[in-house]
C-alpha cells in the first residue's frame, strides 16, 4: 500500500478522535463556560456542522491550487 494511504488514515483517525474527545469533556466544558450540559452539547453540534460544510467547500475551492499554496494558505498561525 502507498505511504499516502497510511498518512490519510492517520489524519482521519486524528480528526475523528478530536471530534469525539469533546463529548467526554462535555461536563467540564459546561462548568467552565457556566452553561448547562445540553447547551454546551450544541457547541459540539456546531463544530460538526462546520466541519461537514466547510471541508467539502474548501476542497472544491482549492482544487486547482498548487499543493504548496494550499498548505501555506491554511497553515495555522500563532497570534
Amino acid at each position: 500500500m502507498p505511504l499516502a494511504v497510511f498518512v490519510l488514515g492517520l489524519a482521519i483517525f486524528a480528526q475523528g478522535t478530536s471530534e469525539l474527545m469533546l463529548a467526554g469533556l462535555l461536563p467540564e466544558m459546561a462548568a467552565d463556560l457556566g452553561v448547562s450540559v445540553p447547551d454546551a452539547g450544541l457547541l459540539i453540534s456546531a463544530f460538526a456542522i462546520g466541519m461537514l460544510v466547510g471541508a467539502p467547500v474548501l476542497a472544491v475551492l482549492t482544487l486547482r491550487w498548487p499543493h504548496r499554496r494550499s498548505l501555506l494558505a491554511f497553515w495555522p498561525r500563532s497570534p
